[in-house]
């Protein structure tokens, strides 16, 4: 039996990694919620979906802070 894949490993995978850039991108590596653009930002999920990838849910449910 294979070992399901971890959550903090699918962060790591390359298509997460693509996913992230894009949404920073478009955010323009600003956090929405306080505007800062020097400390280390993250995209957050604002649904989850615990059967599938992160990378597959749609961009208009992702944010960065």
């Amino acid at each position: 039996m294979a070992k399901k894949e971890s959550y903090a490993d699918k962060l790591k995978h390359p298509k997460w990694q693509k996913k992230r850039l894009k949404i920073m991108g478009r955010d323009r590596f600003t956090c929405k919620k306080c505007g800062d653009t020097e400390t280390q930002l993250h995209v957050h999920h604002l649904e989850y979906n615990n059967d599938g990838n992160p990378w597959d849910i749609d961009d208009k449910l992702l944010v960065t802070l």
